[in-house]
């Protein structure tokens, strides 16, 4: 029986219209997981980075903050208000200055205040230490045990250096070690540096996050003295 021609007409548009082949939907599968993997890359990326940041950004607020507290408590050092806690200076470099500070070197320092104004150096504060040791930086005040705070702290983490009261400053270098005593009667500023290592949180990059705080402290009961 002869078909129509409306008949004839739909067999050939049926015939263009051909569903995928093999060949096309492979290759949009392939495009699929292209885009798909290079999204998630882009996206692990982020978060290494942000995870970076969050680990430099903690690392920074450890060291600003023992920064700032050896910046205040060192501020005060020297400080005798009853003229009964601390020597005289007889030293003919600085004469006349409070011995408040004990011992200086490179990454210790030692230091007394009479903070209460009681006459004695027994308070809280009033005999302080910092230093670094085994990885961390420590604070120990009068005769009990040293307290971390700071850990991963490298080899010459903790750096002091030491300068008089002259106008420019003149730095005062210790001689075997730590500054003399006389020296120590004259240290009227010190510049101090906190460098702290953080794991990097990303497993692939063994080199650790460093963070670094510094600051220069003035003495305030020796800054405004002219040696």
């Amino acid at each position: 029986m002869a078909r129509s021609r409306s008949e004839m007409r739909a067999i050939a548009r049926r015939k263009r219209c051909r569903g995928l082949s093999t060949i096309d939907v492979l290759a949009g599968s392939g495009l699929t997981l292209m885009t798909m993997g290079t999204v998630f890359a882009f996206s692990q990326a982020q978060l290494k980075a942000l995870a970076t940041q969050n680990s430099y950004a903690q690392s920074q607020n450890v060291t600003r903050t023992a920064i700032d507290l050896m910046t205040r408590e060192l501020r005060m050092a020297s400080l005798d208000p009853t003229n009964l806690a601390l020597p005289v200076s007889t030293t003919l470099t600085c004469p006349g200055v409070k011995q408040g500070i004990v011992e200086a070197t490179p990454a210790r320092i030692h230091f007394r205040q009479d903070l209460n104004a009681d006459g004695a150096l027994t308070g809280p504060g009033e005999d302080v230490t910092y230093d670094l040791s085994e990885g961390q930086i420590r604070r120990a005040d009068g005769a009990t045990p040293p307290l971390a705070i700071v850990d991963s702290v490298p080899t010459g983490g903790l750096a002091f250096r030491y300068f008089d009261g002259s106008n420019p400053p003149v730095e005062l270098v210790p001689a075997g070690g730590a500054l003399s005593p006389a020296q120590c009667d004259c240290v009227a500023k010190v510049r101090l540096t906190v460098t702290a290592n953080v794991p990097n949180p990303n497993a692939r990059i063994a080199t650790p996050i460093k963070s670094v705080a510094e600051t220069e402290v003035a003495i305030r009961n020796r800054s405004l003295l002219n040696f």
